[in-house]
């Protein structure tokens, strides 16, 4: 299903309809991609981006008018965001991640702490949707840190019972959109991004019945998805 022919069946379908998002994460490789996706595409309206740094290429967006950056010195203050500047809000995207070699403590900050917090802020501003990206292979009895730490994460958030988790798990991941060394065994950040915006899409503007609880989606899913 071509992507830009989907955007512009659903935006024909429901033109009353502007989609409202938050971001946390968007200066790495999933979230820039994430937020030209959003740019390009007519059924989002919004997008509040909660970010440590603004890059210089959001100034060149077409749509400049949908996005609100927002810079921080870091995540440690939601719980004490104004919960009413999310009212009406659809989804909450969450495209952190940080490397292991930071440290421990740094770590788990980046990839437990502020997702999983990230995630309690979206149920308790009444947002129906948390969209987060992990990886492939996580498990909280990992003994690697990185798997076990995600792992912990994604157990954590889809105990909190949203109305709909979608949970990206993607194997190598390429920053370089033009890097095809590795054929179809990897995902390119511009494809996460890219069905990460029009999953969210689908489960607010088209989907007949809107799924409840939470999604995997594996590699092979993030490459192959496609609307029915």
């Amino acid at each position: 299903v071509s992507t830009q022919s989907t955007w512009d069946t659903i935006s024909k379908e429901r033109m009353e309809r502007s989609l409202k998002v938050a971001i946390v994460g968007g200066s790495g490789a999933c979230g820039r991609e994430l937020i030209l996706k959003l740019d390009k595409n007519p059924a989002y309206g919004k997008a509040k981006v909660f970010t440590r740094r603004i890059l210089e290429e959001w100034g060149t967006l077409t749509n400049k008018e949908k996005f609100e950056f927002i810079q921080v010195a870091n995540l440690d203050g939601m719980k004490t965001w104004d919960k009413t500047q999310f009212e009406g809000y659809d989804t909450f995207f969450c495209c952190l991640g940080g490397r292991t070699g930071n440290g421990k403590a740094a770590f788990f900050k980046s990839d437990y702490t502020y997702p999983v917090e990230f995630a309690e802020l979206c149920k308790a501003s009444g947002v129906p949707h948390y969209s987060i990206i992990s990886s492939m292979g996580v498990s909280s009895s990992s003994w690697f840190q990185y798997l076990k730490v995600k792992g912990q994460a994604d157990e954590a958030i889809m105990a909190l019972n949203l109305p709909f988790t979608s949970i990206y798990r993607p194997g190598i991941l390429l920053n370089r959109r033009n890097d095809d060394r590795f054929g179809e065994k990897v995902v390119k950040a511009e494809r996460v991004g890219e069905v990460m915006a029009l999953e969210a899409q689908y489960y607010h503007l088209k989907a007949p019945v809107k799924p409840t609880g939470s999604r995997i989606y594996t590699n092979d899913e993030i490459l192959h998805w496609a609307l029915q």
